[in-house]
């Protein structure tokens, strides 16, 4: 029991130090991960893990689960590019790791309130990266008077990792604003949820720092100007603001009310925002417009070259089917495509296809996009089967997120996706048993 009670100790200061490192970079969840599976095979303890893994109806979890990484690991058995696949099973180690890890603790030792604790570690380490960055964009704004400095690319001041880009040359790399906007909506959501759903009490100093961060973190993920975190937010706004209306009784009036309000503030921002500072606006603009042939085969707005991307990359998945291109292969394919069809900008950006759904079906074929849709479907289910709202919520925030970016090709998406699925389904699905 004591070397039981040493390992989750153990784990519960990495997965803390996880928690606190992933909204301001990458550089430690390897170290954190390696120093996991140290843990993991020096306390190894087969029978007793498979005995509480295969327990509390996690065991159909835990194969669900695991499958998404042995089909890409099958994957490779075909695939020609093995560096780009090698690559590509990295990141997506944490979909092999946290189940193994997390579906094995024994739920006494890995408490519901240690369970919240990470969660919340995450949602105070977020609010911190989030004052930190606009703090940062206001002293360049004393500076520089630029008000664009607040926004997109320019809200995000945190290099996450070293990468090369086309020149070959290492280059620092700032946190994508989609995915910083993915971790604010879910810190945001996990905020609500602990203030006004929760069973389980927080002390009245993490109240009062939630209630304080839900605003900061709103403004920052509208200053993030991501299109799908925005529309996102408000989606989950939206339902939320709606339970809580009619949560003691139904109250139509002020539920009508609220939608219109919120529809038309929606409606304000698309149409009448500085397309400057305001990417809804500006993508409303870029589908809206007439564009000559030459422009069609050179698109520069970003919503333009998804639609593209997602046609080339549909074109491709049915050429491959059925057991798609392979783990290491379909930027390849997606290359080779662009420079056939003339698409000459896409090509030299080697655009991937900026849907993980396209993506997963390019790359693993059918099987693999059917196990995708089993990932986030079967607990979605249970989910809302035996209404855990919180499971619900980051599961409707991710696969939303999912179609507009390909979220498991980073370390970005995949960590922190792979990471807070099974910990919330194991919350979700253990405490019923304690």
């Amino acid at each position: 029991m004591e070397t039981l009670k040493r390992e989750t100790k153990i784990n519960f200061y990495l997965l803390a130090t996880l928690m606190v490192t992933t909204p301001f970079t990458l550089f430690f969840t390897l170290p954190i991960a390696i120093l996991l599976i140290v843990n993991l095979i020096v306390h190894w303890n087969w029978k007793e893990r498979k005995a509480r893994m295969f327990q509390n109806r996690l065991s159909s979890f835990f194969i669900v689960f695991i499958s998404f990484y042995l089909i890409y690991l099958i994957g490779m058995l075909y695939t020609s590019n093995l560096k780009c696949g090698l690559s590509n099973l990295e990141n997506k180690l944490w979909f092999l790791l946290a189940p193994m890890l997390l579906f094995s603790m024994d739920p006494q030792l890995f408490s519901k309130k240690i369970r919240q604790r990470l969660v919340l570690i995450f949602v105070f380490s977020t609010l911190a990266m989030a004052l930190f960055n606009i703090t940062y964009s206001l002293i360049e704004y004393l500076q520089y008077r630029n008000p664009f400095l607040f926004f997109y690319e320019q809200a995000t001041h945190i290099p996450i990792s070293l990468y090369e880009f086309k020149t070959g040359a290492p280059s620092w790399r700032n946190m994508h604003p989609t995915y910083l906007s993915m971790y604010v909506t879910f810190a945001l959501v996990a905020s609500l949820y602990y203030l006004y759903f929760s069973a389980t009490p927080i002390r009245r100093w993490k109240r009062i720092v939630l209630i304080f961060g839900i605003g900061i973190l709103f403004v920052y993920n509208y200053l993030l100007q991501s299109k799908a975190g925005i529309i996102i937010l408000f989606f989950v706004i939206l339902i939320a603001a709606l339970y809580l209306i009619n949560r003691i009784k139904i109250q139509i009036l002020k539920s009508i009310s609220f939608v219109l309000l919120l529809g038309g503030f929606v409606f304000l921002v698309m149409h009448y925002g500085s397309e400057s500072m305001n990417r809804m606006a500006e993508a409303m603009k870029d589908l809206s417009n007439e564009r000559t042939e030459e422009q069609l085969r050179s698109p520069i707005g970003s919503t333009s070259q998804r639609l593209v991307a997602w046609k080339i990359a549909f074109q491709q998945s049915v050429k491959h089917l059925p057991l798609g291109t392979g783990t290491g292969d379909a930027i390849d394919v997606m290359v080779e495509a662009y420079k056939e069809q003339g698409y000459k900008n896409l090509y030299d950006d080697r655009l991937n296809p900026h849907n993980q759904y396209l993506q997963t079906l390019l790359t693993v074929g059918i099987v693999g996009f059917g196990i995708l849709i089993l990932y986030f479907g079967y607990p979605f289910y249970h989910a809302f089967k035996r209404k855990k709202p919180l499971l619900l919520a980051f599961i409707l925030i991710v696969t939303l997120n999912l179609m507009t970016e390909s979220m498991f090709e980073t370390g970005s998406g995949a960590n922190f996706i792979a990471f807070f699925m099974c910990l919330l389904t194991y919350d979700s699905f253990v405490a019923e048993e304690e």
